[in-house]
């Protein structure tokens, strides 16, 4: 039986820095919602949050960010040809394409898993954000 710990860890995609880049970069592929998400967790201590506190910063409920994680990350996967892992409901899993959780403390005091950014994302997010504010000067 899978537990929910199982999935931590698991990184299908292995995007490098530089592939993240050109996604953010792509507008084809990101929209402003995954932009705001990415740039919310990226300014939370080590980079983590959860679906709860990212709905409750943008003022919707957490279904509606885990559905633009969702769409964010089965658009990535049908654009590199790749299937979403399966869990022992015979779903796919599409949440830890842009995000892992955190083995040792894979919840919160109010029981909601943690999400955070995958280190080659942080990387290509703040390179992201450099380019970004050279163009504004």
């Amino acid at each position: 039986m899978i537990t929910a710990t199982q999935w931590q860890g698991q990184d299908i995609l292995k995007l490098t820095q530089t592939q993240w880049l050109k996604i953010l970069q792509d507008e084809t592929m990101t929209d402003n919602n995954i932009l705001q998400i990415i740039g919310f967790v990226y300014k939370q201590p080590n980079c983590t949050s959860t679906a709860s506190d990212i709905a409750d910063y943008f003022h919707v409920h957490c279904n509606q960010i885990t559905a633009w994680n969702r769409v964010f990350s089965k658009k990535l996967y049908a654009t590199l040809l790749l299937e979403a892992p399966v869990d022992r409901d015979g779903e796919r899993r599409y949440w830890n394409v842009v995000f892992d959780g955190i083995p040792e403390k894979p919840k919160d005091e109010h029981g909601h898993f943690y999400w955070k950014l995958r280190p080659e994302l942080v990387k290509a997010w703040k390179k992201y954000l450099e380019k970004k504010n050279a163009q504004v000067k």
